[in-house]
């Protein structure tokens, strides 16, 4: 079986935060239609079944959990369609966790739900960016789901801290305090849209070697923080980057749905839906295969410099949807991503000679498998 294809439904435009760094397009109340849902499903479906891969559904926004009973007539009219079938569904959902009850968490863990929760680590990190339509901070209703995620059971989960040049000072804190509410995997987003100043990159730095410390002293606990920014520069090394998320797939195994239906590479590439330069089709006309195949050829890395790097396969440069936030191209690295890439390289590194040279048993455990 080849690897899965992911459908994200961007369910609505509407939110009840108003996170300074959102990029999923202008807020406002528009939802997307059970029809248009439907039709979307039903391609991803056939898609996925001529190609013999599984399908991931994902959902997304502005703030998916506003439309709940949406999402939940999406999963039981996708398992039907495909029930006899060898497709296997799962599903996925990222959420700023403020519409999160029990009942809901519940029924998701009951499908084998991934619950994505954006939640920016303390509340000093938190409340700079991610507060309500009316100004209020979020840290604490966000706190109260990440207690209901991390204590229901069969429920596959991690948190999303997104940092960006407003709230990187925050960074070591932050992450302390997620490491300190809940054990799972924690992914650093970095805010590649942003413009980031010398001084804000030499911050963001500084915070990252002290959190590269917090995680190697982790492992010397026996309580190791999962870092994925980190882990998968390990994986990289260890396994090539086959092996881990740095293997960009947009345009081929991930179709991204806007809320009136048309077909982005990418959940991060939608916006307000409408940029034709990388829109490859709709609900109604099906993919545009020429468009797609575009895509699909000029996705990776066209920068030169890169080309003569010795860590060029161990970073993000070929990764489409970050390429374009960060230059507008999906095939050219800004100055910022290759600077930040290079540093979590040397600091994983560091991190992982360390935990080796002194035989870390759970180190050992985590990236061979057995203690050595």
């Amino acid at each position: 079986m080849e690897e899965n294809l992911t459908l994200t439904l961007c369910l609505t435009h509407d939110c009840n935060l108003r996170c300074r760094y959102c990029y999923a397009g202008r807020k406002y109340a528009h939802a997307m239609s059970r029809e248009t849902a439907e039709k979307a499903l039903n391609l991803a479906l056939a898609e996925a079944q001529s190609t013999g891969r599984n399908l991931d559904i994902s959902f997304f926004g502005g703030e998916p959990l506003l439309e709940w009973p949406l999402l939940q007539h999406c999963c039981d009219w996708i398992q039907q369609k495909a029930e006899g079938s060898s497709t296997r569904i799962r599903f996925g959902i990222t959420t700023n966790g403020t519409l999160l009850t029990q009942d809901k968490l519940e029924w998701m863990a009951g499908r084998d739900f991934l619950v994505g929760l954006s939640i920016d680590g303390s509340p000093d990190m938190h409340n700079t960016n991610r507060r309500f339509a009316d100004g209020r901070d979020s840290h604490e209703q966000v706190a109260e789901a990440l207690e209901l995620i991390a204590d229901t059971p069969r429920l596959r989960r991690k948190v999303i801290c997104v940092v960006n040049p407003a709230n990187c000072i925050h960074l070591r804190s932050g992450v302390l305090w997620l490491h300190g509410h809940y054990r799972g995997p924690i992914g650093l987003n970095f805010d590649y849209w942003s413009e980031w100043t010398d001084e804000q990159f030499a911050t963001l730095s500084q915070q990252l070697e002290l959190v590269a410390r917090d995680v190697a002293n982790s492992y010397r606990i026996g309580h190791a923080i999962q870092l994925e920014c980190l882990e998968n520069k390990i994986l990289t090394h260890l396994h090539g980057r086959k092996e881990n998320c740095l293997h960009c797939r947009i345009g081929e195994r991930e179709i991204a749905v806007s809320v009136d239906g048309n077909f982005f590479p990418c959940s991060r590439m939608v916006g307000d839906g409408d940029s034709p330069d990388i829109c490859f089709g709709n609900v109604n006309n099906g993919i545009d295969r020429a468009r797609q195949n575009y895509i699909i050829a000029t996705r990776g890395n066209a920068t030169p410099e890169c080309k003569l790097c010795a860590w060029r396969h161990r970073c993000l440069n070929t990764c489409g949807c970050t390429n374009y936030a960060a230059s507008g191209h999906i095939n050219r690295v800004s100055p910022f991503l290759c600077n930040l890439q290079q540093h979590l390289i040397r600091l994983a590194d560091e991190m992982a000679e360390a935990l080796y040279r002194e035989q870390n048993p759970a180190f050992l455990q985590r990236f061979y498998g057995a203690a050595k």
